[in-house]
Order: C-alpha cells, then sequence, then structure tokens
C-alpha cells in the first residue's frame, strides 16, 4: 500500500516541478522580452545568457525578428552559432546576415568546424 502511495504521488510531484520550470522559464522570457522593449539591449544579452538553450530560442522566436537581429548581434560568436543550428532558417540567416562582417565570418568558421567533425568526436564531445 506505500508503495501504491509513493507511486501515486511521484506523477503530482513531477508536474509539480514541471509548472515550477515552466513559470520561471516564462518569467525569464519576459525579462528579456520587458528589457528588449525598453531598449535595455545589455541588461537583455545578460539575462538571455543565463537562459536553457531551448529558452533562449522561445525568445528569439518570441520577439519581434528586428529585436531578434538587435539582441543576437551583442552575443558571443559561439552562442550565435550554436542558436543558428536551431533557429528556423530564415531568422538564423537574417541573424548572421546582420553581423559585423568579422563576427560573421567567426560565425561561419565555427558552423564549418562543427560540421566538419567526425561522428566519433562529436560523441567524445
Amino acid at each position: 500500500m506505500t508503495d501504491l502511495m509513493n507511486n501515486a504521488a511521484t506523477p503530482l510531484e513531477a508536474a509539480n516541478d514541471a509548472i515550477h520550470a515552466l513559470s520561471w522559464t516564462d518569467t525569464a522570457l519576459e525579462t528579456v522580452d520587458t528589457a528588449v522593449r525598453m531598449g535595455e539591449y545589455g541588461a537583455a544579452r545578460l539575462r538571455f545568457l543565463k537562459l536553457a538553450e531551448q529558452s533562449q530560442i522561445r525568445v528569439l522566436l518570441h520577439i519581434p525578428q528586428k529585436d531578434a537581429i538587435r539582441l543576437a548581434g551583442g552575443l558571443p560568436t559561439y552562442t550565435v552559432a550554436r542558436l543558428f543550428e536551431q533557429l528556423p532558417r530564415p531568422l538564423g540567416r537574417a541573424i548572421v546576415q546582420s553581423l559585423p562582417e568579422v563576427k560573421r565570418q567567426g560565425v561561419v568558421v565555427i558552423l564549418n568546424h562543427r560540421r566538419s567533425r567526425s561522428p566519433r568526436q562529436q560523441a567524445m564531445g
């Protein structure tokens, strides 16, 4: 009977944890979105960089494209390259094309390197 009760409580605890995580993610997204709307791109980038990758993608998809481009323009080159691989192609291209030439070339070099790695090297990290 105790095992049955423990097993019944586990999904409820997991659902509660998921709701808690979702509300934090939504709060983080809202914080970045608010900072962008207020033109505080530095603050928005700091908060953005603390987010998990999937939350970063949600932010870039949620905000207007011109704001996503401006926000991403101040991110580290590796971060832009990593996000480019996950974003819809039109948004990813718009972000990369708007970068200054040197940074754009850095993104291209990183992407080419990541694509050229063998499957074994990728598995090893």
